[in-house]
Parts: structure tokens; sequence; C-alpha cells
């Protein structure tokens, strides 16, 4: 994780700069009582750090700061704590403390709210430790929402992670950009949802690890619907859905069932052409290609031979399937 990589120099030098400190005699103040409660607030600090408790001298540096914001130790506190703050949110990263990650993550956005190394890394570890759980959990998808929110608009103002080379700005927006799809399919908002699982695809549509999950929920959703017209359809009587010329409100729900099942088909092609181009798979693959065939044939009897499914993978990329 690159937050990791980027803090071991700058700890090494904090902790030297923090023996130097305590070493060096306080400078005079007018005021023999504030330099006292001063030095106790320092002492604190270096009583903690010393005992290599980083939450209670993160606390201590806090106060200090809160209290004495132009003290003699301000700039070093200033500069120990943010250090403190990013090793703690890496160390919450590695060992899966969302909860942790958030807080600490917001204590650093709150002095540095344009940081998009820890934006991005709070959305993208919710995401990966809850969101794409299984089961998933959404206890912090708003949280996730509010960061993702944040790194797309300083990526698309131009902002990149530092720290990282080759930054991907499309693969970014892609990540970015599903994690509010997801959001939306939990609210149970399916054509928002999919419309945001679209738009993240099409930032990185060659990326397997994006493009797959994607198609694949969009697929989850499409079967989902097309589930309730079948439902609704099928709440008529067997007369009317079977008469000759049936009654508008039946015809309405069969024509909801056509393009729901034309929708399905379409999503579930999809999913299987880039399965079949990209190596996905091959369980997750039969499975909704079973679906797929089970509603082409339902969708259109008359085509044994299943000629039309052919050609629609065909040009969807997965010629002779």
């Amino acid at each position: 994780m690159f937050l990791r990589k980027t803090l071991v120099p700058a700890a090494a030098g904090i902790v030297l700069l923090a023996g130097a400190l305590a070493l060096a005699p306080a400078a005079p103040c007018t005021a023999q009582e504030v330099v006292q409660d001063e030095g106790a607030a320092y002492r604190a600090w270096h009583e903690a750090s010393q005992a290599a408790d980083n939450v209670k001298a993160m606390a201590a540096a806090k106060a200090y700061l809160e209290k004495y914001p132009t003290g003699q130790y301000a700039d070093f506190m200033k500069k120990w704590l943010g250090t403190a703050q990013m090793t703690a949110l890496d160390a919450a990263i590695k060992e899966k403390r969302t909860a942790d990650m958030i807080t600490v993550g917001r204590e650093i956005l709150a002095g540095d709210p344009e940081n998009l190394n820890v934006l991005y890394a709070l959305a993208f570890n919710v995401r990966r430790n809850e969101l794409l759980a299984s089961p998933p959990n959404f206890a912090n998808a708003p949280a996730a929402v509010e960061f993702a929110k944040k790194s797309i608009s300083l990526v698309e103002s131009g902002k990149t992670l530092v720290g990282v080379q080759n930054f991907d700005k499309n693969a970014t927006l892609a990540w970015l950009t599903q994690i509010l799809a997801v959001n939306e399919g939990k609210n149970g908002t399916a054509a928002e949802a999919i419309k945001l699982y679209e738009k993240s695809t099409s930032y990185a549509p060659g990326d397997p690890s994006i493009g797959g999950l994607n198609l694949l929920r969009v697929f989850t959703l499409r079967q989902a619907a097309y589930g309730d017209a079948v439902k609704a359809f099928n709440a008529f009587p067997e007369p009317d859905r079977t008469a000759a010329e049936p009654k508008p409100e039946v015809k309405a729900a069969m024509d909801a069932l056509n393009a729901q099942a034309d929708a399905l088909i379409d999503a579930a092609a999809g999913f299987v052409a880039f399965a079949n181009a990209k190596g996905l798979a091959p369980a997750m693959k039969d499975r909704v290609n079973q679906t797929l065939e089970a509603v082409y044939k339902s969708r259109f009897p008359g085509d044994a031979t299943l000629d039309g499914l052919k050609k629609i993978l065909a040009a969807k990329g997965a010629p002779g399937q």
C-alpha cells in the first residue's frame, strides 16, 4: 500500500527530531506559569511517545496544539502529528479496521481536505472491506460515497495520487464510480446503478477486474427486474394471458416483460462475451450463460437453433459462441 511506503523516511526523521527537542532548553517566556503549563503539555506527549503509546501521544499532541497553537514546540508537534496520523491510518488499512481508518482519515482531512491519497484510500478500502464483502456490509456506504465523490472531483480537476508512478486517471475514476454504483444498487435504484456501472466500465473497458464485476452486477440487476416482470405478467389469469386479443393491461404487462427480457439478454450476452475474451471464471460464465439461453428461448421460442443469440454474442465480441 502506497501509504506505508511513503511514511517510513518521514517517521524516522521525526523520531530524531523528537529526541533533539527533548534535550533542548525551553525558550524564555515572560510568564512562568505559561512556561510550566506548556512544558507539562509537551512532557505529556513526550512520555507517551517514549512509551510507544501512539494513541495517547496523538491525543497529547492535539491537546498541546489546541492550547498552544503558536507555542515553542508547535511546528514540531504539527509535523509529528501529521506523520503519526498517516502511520495510524496505514496501520488501520493494513489490519482492515475500517471504523478506525475512517476516524483517523477524517482527522487528517480536517486539516488537509484535498488530500487525494487519503480520500482515495478511504473510499477504496471501505469498498474492499465492506461493500464487496460476502455478505456485503453497507454500514459505512455513505462515507464511501462521500470520499468517492470528493476523489472524483479532484481527479477530474487534474489532481493525481502522490507517490504513485504511472497514475491511471481512467482506472481510478472507474473504481470510484463503481463505488457509487454499488451504493445505488443497495438503495434499490436499479436504473441509476446500471447507469453508473456502465459509466465505470466506460473508463476502463478492457480491465477484467473492473469490467467483469460491473457487467456481472448489471446482469444481476437486470435479472431481478426480469423476475419482477414475470411475476406481474403471471398474476393475470391464464385465459387472459393466452387470449388472441389481450386486454390493455395484460398487453402492457406483456410488453414490459418483453422489454425486460431484451435488456437481460443484452446484459447477459455482454458478460458472457467479456468472460470469454478475458478468461474469467468458467463457473460464473456458465451460470450466466444458462440464464441467457433460457430467457432467449422463452423470448424467441421459434429460434430453435439459437442463431439469433449467436449473432448477439458475435456482435459483442464472442464469435462462435
